[in-house]
């Protein structure tokens, strides 16, 4: 494999936007009502339980996701908007569909609450694929 430069600027721009789709995602105006009847908790619990260490996690978790959406994408010579969502919907599919799916199986959590985090996921990884394949 031969060294090629990953555009940050595009990857930390990713990381912002899969967490900005999260807090639409999971806000009233979506899936929020919804993911909170699946975890079994109230707004004022889920407030409650709220901590700014949280966000921090959260956009740590999406710079490493976009970071490796954009170094899938120069070790497969993906230049593209639509290489870059070829390659979220497969590393959305692969890892994040299996990986969730077997969890919440064992852990007996609602099909609908899987299916929330498991597409926000996927839509969060293919916004990240493509704003770096549109900076390819």
């Amino acid at each position: 494999m031969e060294p090629v430069a990953i555009n940050y600027l595009a990857v930390i721009v990713s990381a912002v936007a899969y967490l900005v789709l999260g807090a639409l995602w999971y806000s009233p105006a979506l899936f929020g009502t919804a993911w909170m009847k699946g975890i079994g908790k109230t707004k004022e619990q889920v407030a409650a339980d709220s901590s700014p260490l949280n966000w921090v996690y959260a956009i740590i978790a999406y710079f490493i996701a976009s970071y490796g959406i954009a170094r899938i994408m120069i070790w497969s010579g993906g230049s593209s908007i639509v290489d870059g969502i070829i390659t979220a919907l497969v590393v959305g599919v692969c890892f994040v569909l299996t990986a969730t799916w077997v969890n919440d199986s064992f852990e007996k959590r609602p099909k609908g609450l899987t299916l929330i985090n498991i597409l926000y996921h996927i839509v969060g990884l293919i916004v990240a694929g493509i704003i770096i394949g549109a900076w390819r």
